[in-house]
């Protein structure tokens, strides 16, 4: 058990280290990041046939109608 706990320690190490090289502890990378995944969800809604196809999808697949 200890082995999965130090391996689970080691690996939130990277991580954290991961994060601040990259500089993601800022709050505007976050901001730019979330901003860019909108834009590019918005691009791909266009391209793939419309608004009204997307919304027809995501009402069958949440409210199963």
């Amino acid at each position: 058990m200890s082995e999965k706990t130090n391996t689970k320690n080691i690996m939130i190490k990277k991580i954290k280290l991961l994060v601040n090289d990259i500089g993601l502890n800022e709050f505007n990378a976050w901001l730019w990041i979330t901003g860019s995944a909108a834009l590019t969800a918005a691009v791909l809604v266009v391209l793939s046939g419309g608004f009204g196809e997307m919304f027809r999808y995501w009402r069958v697949f949440f409210l199963n109608l």
